[in-house]
């Protein structure tokens, strides 16, 4: 510590001792701006009523205080505080509210603009709230959400599925729309049909049941309504007197109606269905249905295709959907007969303990509540049930959704075990812990969990595909068969572990989630790639298992990477992390690794062919990693320390031990593939007396290895089609000393080898592309053996193969045909993209249109010589000269006035040329060769300006005739000289002395 001298340390005394009376203000940053995200609402619709004491509603507690469900987040999830409605915007429909903001207690309300007009609006609401980060910077938050407003006249009709507790409905809220009518016949419905009403202090709608009558004339209460329907198999009992009055009539559905079993004897037809309620106008003393369309208020409904389970079978609590002569039929337990259900909607009741779906069947749609529901089979076009649980081991299925209570208790929502189904939905389940998917084979759409989504390949010949997977808590585990993913999301703080070494997925996103990436478990290992985690900034990234061997693919940054002991993880490109830590090993190619906080224990192996002393291995916050916080593998660290950022270069390099051409390869039965190992780093030597030894881990029924010193050859010599783990084998490269001892202080080399049963070819090029004339594009294919690429069409790209590196072949595309000709680009037989011939790439001098008083000059710069035209005549082209990569060109007015040409370049225009001057026109336009004299004329409605280039001939003005100009050259130079005749500026045509 350095020591301050007595003069000084007086003065820091007496001046802290005056700063001590006054006031301390503590310095603060400016409050900054940031954008959030309203991740859940309380209400996204909200009801008003006109013509009532109040044309306003509280916005604010309506919104933010209704319930627990709002969640005002900024990007990365932290809590956003203090929210309040700051602003509102239309976005669509009528224009029925406005936004009146309290200040002084930020209170928003809605108010109506008008005591008369209805409608539907769409708003955006915008919020405001407070942030303060970890570093204490605070911040105003904004976020903006859409809110549907339904705005009703006041006693207004509204139709709805029928709440027995409407009474009790919190004010601005609405009901569910109506549902349709089953066809089955006897099906009861009560109608939900409500008078609307504004609240007593405010314009949030509340609801009446509304007083109906079939009457229509002579009524006596003035607040009823009258009631009629069309649709013959609905059948609506509604009092029909004048003065007494039915409220939520009951529906019942049917044909043939039977007096003595008082029931309908066959189900309903199909057919629309329209329910009118009309407002009541004065007629004398008493009331009648008003004949305005404006008192009219109709729902427009339907009976379809849907079978009610509990009407049919009133007493069971377990079905059964089979074939039976040709046709789906529904059985229950308890009741006898069946019911055809081929392309219907079957709904079941509360109380269903089970459902079973027997193969061959075909219905619509399963809803209700099933219990237990397993599908062994058949077609189902979609599921959205009430509470249950979905098994299904087989067939097709289409949409899954799932609500309320499952079959069992933290148990899982929906299980499939085969066959295929569409997306799966089980938010709404009732817990979280109950929403829950397991998928143990077959094909999945996407995934929506609120709890866990478990995927276990455990069919050895049924591989797993699956559409996205949304979930807190993601465990997949490539046992016995492929697992292929569209992407991975984590939609809370959670876990994704994956295990095994099937595993394809196009994305990973954690979402700015404190979620943790499991590489491996405690009983399995991970071997394979995954693509970088997007916006895994809070996230972690865990290797488990002894055996994990993992690739992580593309640039990421991540708060944590831990690596377990003997795991290895690479990264292919740029990482940012804040801890690195353990026992295993990180590969990372030198100057693409930068850490913020700090290292410890972990090996870290540059991917690098070569590296020498001063290169960059990777950078740190300034005093956040020392040289000897990471085990580096054939080099050393020297430190570098910077104001801001501390670099890592390489000191001095030594053998290390071995390295592999390759980490993985693929291999076609019948095919075999030859690797070589190496001293590690490049440049190093083996220690005297080490030789290399190689060994290969895996089936003697598929893998055959032979190997002389510093290579081995691998053939593939079967394949197994049922278990995936028997086409896997690790090929292995260690040192050995002179008497046949491991080198064991030095590492290992490995490369994972899988057999393919036939010969896969992949390409880096799967895109339509274009290449100029004359130019090459190089497309690279990994392929088990020589593969065949072939353009569809000859004489427009020529195929050659221009260099090999183990599996990889590189073939160069060369552009031949003429410009715009195209062509497919085949892989062994199949195309994979097409070629197009281009242009030369060029700039020009000239882009904008122009007028031309005799001639101009313009410039194009190509690597090639363009090819340059003109549209029209009205110009005449010339090349002037070149000048390294510049091509200049000549255009000369050789038409009328106004008359205009497009100018090409290589098929492109560049600009349009214009003709200036007055207008006239010439008899002569073409080049020309005079033996003495020759006469031309120029037709103009003014006197021409006609002009000779130079002396070889001698103009004379002959004659007019009215708009004619006659003019006469004769031949005065030597033979073949030649000059330009001009009219107006504009060159006509050359003449040539003859």
């Amino acid at each position: 510590m350095k020591k301050f001298a007595a003069k000084v340390l007086s003065f820091v005394l007496s001046s802290a001792l005056i700063l001590s009376s006054f006031p301390v203000v503590g310095a603060s940053a400016a409050v900054k701006s940031l954008t959030g995200v309203i991740s859940s609402t309380n209400q996204d619709s909200i009801y008003l009523v006109n013509g009532g004491a109040s044309n306003t509603a509280d916005l604010t507690d309506f919104l933010l205080n209704s319930g627990s469900d709002f969640l005002f987040e900024t990007k990365d999830h932290q809590m956003v505080s203090d929210e309040k409605i700051k602003e509102i915007a239309h976005v669509s429909g009528d224009r029925l509210v406005s936004l009146k903001v309290n200040k002084s207690n930020d209170t928003a309300s809605l108010k109506l603009k008008s005591s008369s007009a209805s409608g539907k609006e769409v708003i955006s609401v915008l919020y405001e709230g407070s942030y303060t980060d970890d570093d204490g910077q605070d911040y105003t938050v904004t976020a903006r959400e859409n809110l549907t407003v339904y705005v009703y006249d006041k006693d207004q009709i509204v139709f709805g599925e029928y709440e027995a507790d409407f009474a009790s409905k919190k004010p601005g809220t609405g009901f569910s729309d109506f549902e349709t009518f089953a066809q089955t016949a006897n099906y009861t419905k009560t109608l939900g049909i409500y008078k609307a009403k504004p609240s007593a202090d405010s314009a949030l709608a509340v609801y009446e049941p509304a007083d109906l009558t079939a009457a229509t004339s002579g009524i006596t209460d003035k607040n009823a309504y009258s009631f009629s329907v069309t649709g013959n198999d609905v059948h609506i009992p509604v009092a029909d007197t004048a003065s007494a009055f039915t409220r939520f009539p009951t529906a019942t559905v049917g044909r043939a109606f039977s007096s003595e079993t008082n029931r309908y004897t066959q189900d309903a037809s199909t057919m629309n269905v329209s329910i009118t309620v009309k407002k009541l106008v004065a007629d004398g003393s008493t009331y009648k249905a008003s004949t305005s369309s404006s008192d009219a208020y109709t729902l427009k409904t339907k009976i379809e295709k849907k079978t009610d389970a509990a009407t049919l079978f009133p007493d069971s609590k377990v079905f059964t959907i089979k074939k039976t002569d040709g046709k789906t039929m529904l059985t229950g337990n308890a009741n006898s007969g069946t019911s055809n259900v081929t392309d219907s909607e079957v709904i079941f009741p509360k109380g269903t303990t089970s459902v079973y779906v027997e193969e061959k069947t075909n219905v619509k749609k399963i809803s209700g509540h099933v219990g237990n529901l397993q599908i062994n089979g058949g077609k189902v076009g979609s599921i959205d049930i009430e509470s249950g649980t979905v098994e299904v081991t087989d067939g097709t299925v289409g949409d899954i959704k799932t609500s309320g209570a499952t079959a069992t208790s933290g148990g899982e929502s929906v299980l499939v075990s085969g066959g295929k189904t569409g997306n799966i939905d089980v938010t709404d389940v009732t817990l979280d812990s109950d929403s829950n998917v397991t998928v143990n084979a077959g094909t999945t759409g996407a995934i929506d969990a609120g709890g866990t989504v478990t995927v276990r390949a455990n069919e050895s010949d049924t591989p797993v595909v699956m559409g996205k997977i949304t979930a807190q808590e993601i465990f997949l585990s490539s046992k016995e068969s492929k697992i292929t993913c569209a992407g991975l999301k984590s939609d809370a703080d959670g876990s994704i572990t994956l295990s095994g070494d099937s595993i394809g997925i196009n994305a990973i996103d954690l979402d700015f989630r404190e979620t943790s990436v499991y590489l491996g478990d405690d009983s399995d290992a991970f071997i394979g790639k995954i693509p970088a985690p997007a916006n895994a900034k809070n996230g972690t990234i865990y290797t488990q298992h002894e055996d994990t061997s993992a690739t992580v693919g593309g640039s990421v940054t991540v708060d944590t990477i831990s690596l377990d002991t003997d795991t290895t993880l690479a990264f292919d490109g740029m990482v940012t992390a804040d801890t690195i830590s353990g026992d295993g090993t990180m590969k990372i190619a030198a100057g693409n690794l930068y850490v913020t906080g700090s290292a410890s224990g972990v090996t870290l192996k540059l991917t690098d062919k070569t590296f020498a002393a001063g290169t960059t291995v990777f950078k740190a916050a300034a005093n956040a990693v020392d040289a000897d916080d990471f085990n580096t593998f054939g080099y050393t660290l020297a430190k570098t320390a910077g104001a801001a950022t501390d670099t890592f270069k390489i000191a001095s390099l030594s053998f290390a031990g071995l390295a592999i051409n390759k980490d993985t390869s693929s291999i076609a039965k019948g095919c075999s593939e030859t690797f070589t190992a190496a001293a590690y780093p490049a440049g190093t030597s083996l220690p005297d007396g080490g030789r290399i030894v190689w060994d290969i881990d895996g089936s003697n029924d598929i893998f055959e290895l032979t190997s002389s010193g510093a290579s081995a050859t691998v053939k593939v010599t079967g394949f197994d089609p049922v278990f995936a783990s028997e086409n896997k084998a690790t090929l292995t490269a260690t040192l050995y000393d002179a008497d046949g001892y491991e080198m064991d202080d030095y590492g290992t080399a490995q490369c994972t080898i899988t057999a393919l049963a036939e010969p896969t070819a992949v390409s880096d090029t799967n895109a339509d592309l274009s290449v100029e004339k004359g130019s090459s594009y190089i497309m690279k294919v990994t392929s088990s053996s020589v593969p065949s690429v072939v353009a569809g069409t000859g004489g427009v790209f020529t195929v050659a193969l221009y260099a090999k590196n183990g599996n990889e072949y590189f073939y160069k595309l060369t552009a031949v045909g003429p410009i715009g000709a195209a062509t497919g680009i085949y892989l062994n037989g199949n195309k994979l993209f097409v070629a197009t011939v281009k242009g030369y790439s060029f700039t020009s001098d000239t882009t904008m249109d122009l007028e031309v008083n005799g001639s101009y000059m313009f410039k194009i710069t190509s690597a090639a010589a363009p090819t340059v035209t003109v549209g029209t005549p009205c110009f005449k082209l010339a090349f002037v000269s070149k000048s390294g990569n510049d091509y200049f060109y000549r255009i000369t007015s050789a038409g009328a006035s106004g008359s205009a040409a497009g100018i090409y370049v290589n098929g492109t225009r560049i600009f349009v040329a214009t003709v200036k001057g007055n207008t006239f026109t010439s008899d002569t336009t073409m080049d020309l060769t005079v033996h003495g004299a020759y006469t031309f004329k120029i037709t103009s409605a003014t006197a021409p300006s006609v002009t000779v280039g130079t002396p070889c001939f001698k103009l004379a003005f002959v004659s007019k005739s009215g708009n004619d100009y006659y003019y006469k050259i004769t031949s005065a130079g030597a033979a073949d000289s030649a000059a330009g005749i001009y009219v107006n500026g504009t060159r006509i045509f050359v003449a040539t002395v003859g």
